[in-house]
């Protein structure tokens, strides 16, 4: 877990414990092989970084979701960070009630649906942005 860490440029453990919603002290065990993380951590290394869960698990495959994908030299999990910086570093500019964690969450987990179809086109990318939209503007609507 220490190389996953390295791999994804070598954040404070402390802040990136807080990514996987756990004590620096806890990331610090796993990252030791002193115990395991449970399947809500996993899955927030899935979320939150991209990270394959069968190669968390195993060590085999590809460390990242998508990661012998290439564009242009570019692996798919480098563009998954992009999306997420981006989305983030926008959403701070927009005054909102939702937290730009939130909408940068929402905008990887629609990229990563889209890797997921078969076929990718314009059309699959705008029907995925229209159903996000509108269930966000949904949500919006039931807590006001």
């Amino acid at each position: 877990m220490r190389e996953l860490r390295k791999k994804l440029g070598d954040p404070d453990r402390g802040e990136f414990a807080q990514t996987l919603g756990v004590s620096r002290s806890t990331l610090a065990g796993y990252e030791r092989g002193e115990s395991e993380p449970t399947a809500t951590v996993l899955a927030a290394y899935r979320a939150k970084h991209g990270v394959n869960v069968d190669w968390l698990l195993t060590g085999t495959g590809s460390m990242f979701i998508g990661g012998d994908v290439q564009v242009e030299n570019t692996t798919l999990s480098e563009i998954r960070k992009y999306v997420w910086n981006i989305t983030a570093t926008f959403w701070e500019t927009v005054p909102r009630r939702t937290k730009p964690e939130s909408v940068a969450d929402q905008a990887v987990e629609m990229l990563d649906y889209l890797i997921s179809r078969e076929g990718v086109n314009e059309d699959a990318v705008s029907e995925v942005i229209q159903f996000e939209a509108e269930r966000l503007k949904r949500t919006s609507d039931t807590s006001d």
